[in-house]
């Protein structure tokens, strides 16, 4: 590689990201090539514009999902269907996309309702709550957790167990953590065939590929999945939507009045705060935008680069929700498109509504200073909210 293709980056410690990790990747594009190699984390590449970003993560053929951690954890363990590439994962992923339909998710928004009125409800009168645990992980995890079947108790561990894992943590620690979980979903998948009930898990035990049942390993494999992105990715959205939405009054009483705005609210969220980072395995020597890539290298593509391009979103930085034209990959894109994404939608658009018709104006609490964790996987792990509680002086 040429030396001016080098530049220090660090996609866990880099202070800009630690401060604000979008604006930080903003900041950070604006200086950096469009392509470059940084030798934190293993070494990598990173593009960082909409047009690479989307290349690198839908073009199969030459960037592999069989490694999507930086640095590589060479894990024996594989997530299916995200670590496989097409044909492969393909029958996998249809198999499970009947699972997350929209009809389906129709079916669940009773219970979305009725979660967010049970948790909002549990605040309402308090005037405060933090925002990010209290209601931004509980509401969606809760969800998840009783559509596919886990016991409700143990949210706070399995909840820990996943933000721990897209942390920044040893291979050891990563691959150990694994094994925890497959432990723990092996448990749930074994009393499934003894007690079938009216969940996801037992849906997946009776599941088949090519006409044949699942094998234990692709049921476990799959299930560790669902695991890890249904206990923490929708729940760093709703905290990255309302970190925006407590700091722009006059949005929220927008929202409040116009309902279908929430929509357009969510989209815009996803350009503006997308939750991960796409990570490859480079698969074969090449070139890619002037710099020379070989086989088993790693790159990073920035979700939130592409959402922030200036050549496809004009003022990125700024925040509209009636913006024309808006292109974004908060959901990735092309084979590996977000499995949930009609689902996070839905559970976002309830939350918000329900939210804005019992809570007032709110704001950030005062003195609050943003603890953020940047990485494959990001989130904002406090997000401490308050109200005005009418009648309580």
């Amino acid at each position: 590689m040429r030396a001016d293709q080098v530049y220090e980056f660090d996609i866990y410690q880099d202070e800009r990201l630690l401060k604000n990790p979008h604006l930080g990747y903003f900041e950070m594009a604006q200086e950096a090539p469009e392509i470059f190699y940084t030798p934190h984390n293993g070494g990598h590449w990173l593009v960082t514009n909409y047009e690479l970003v989307t290349q690198v993560i839908s073009e199969h053929e030459s960037f592999s999902n069989n490694e999507i951690e930086v640095p590589k954890t060479e894990s024996p363990i594989r997530a299916i269907p995200i670590n496989l590439d097409p044909p492969a994962h393909t029958p996998y992923r249809k198999m499970l996309m009947k699972h997350f339909t929209p009809k389906v998710i129709a079916g669940l928004e009773d219970k979305m309702h009725h979660w967010s009125k049970e948790l909002i409800g549990k605040v309402q009168d308090r005037g405060a709550c933090d925002f990010a645990t209290e209601l931004g992980a509980l509401y969606p995890v809760t969800i998840f957790m009783e559509m596919a079947g886990l016991p409700l108790d143990r949210y706070v561990e399995f909840r820990n167990l996943v933000t721990e894992f897209f942390g920044q943590i040893t291979r050891e620690r990563r691959i150990e953590l694994q094994r925890k979980m497959l432990s723990e979903l092996k448990a749930v998948f074994d009393d499934r065939r003894e007690n079938p009930q009216d969940d996801l898990f037992t849906k997946l035990v009776n599941e088949e590929i090519d006409g044949r049942p699942l094998t234990e390993d692709e049921l476990l494999s799959i299930g560790f999945l669902l695991f890890v992105a249904g206990l923490d990715t929708v729940a760093n959205a709703l905290t990255f939507g309302f970190n925006h939405l407590a700091h722009n009054p006059a949005l929220q009483d927008r929202l409040r009045e116009n309902p279908d705005d929430i929509k357009d609210f969510f989209d815009e969220s996803m350009r503006r705060f997308p939750v991960t980072n796409g990570v490859r395995l480079i698969r074969k020597d090449m070139e890619l935008a002037g710099a020379h890539l070989k086989a088993g290298e790693m790159i990073v593509a920035p979700m939130t680069l592409a959402g922030l391009d200036p050549e496809v979103n004009d003022n990125p930085t700024e925040f509209d929700i009636d913006r024309k034209g808006r292109k974004h990959v908060g959901f990735s894109t092309g084979p590996h498109l977000c499995l949930g994404h009609w689902m996070a939608r839905a559970e976002v658009r309830i939350f918000i509504e329900e939210f804005l018709t019992r809570i007032p104006r709110f704001r950030v609490k005062s003195g609050f200073e943003e603890d953020w964790r940047a990485g494959v996987v990001m989130s904002l792990e406090s997000l401490p909210l308050e109200w005005e509680v009418p009648g309580k002086a």
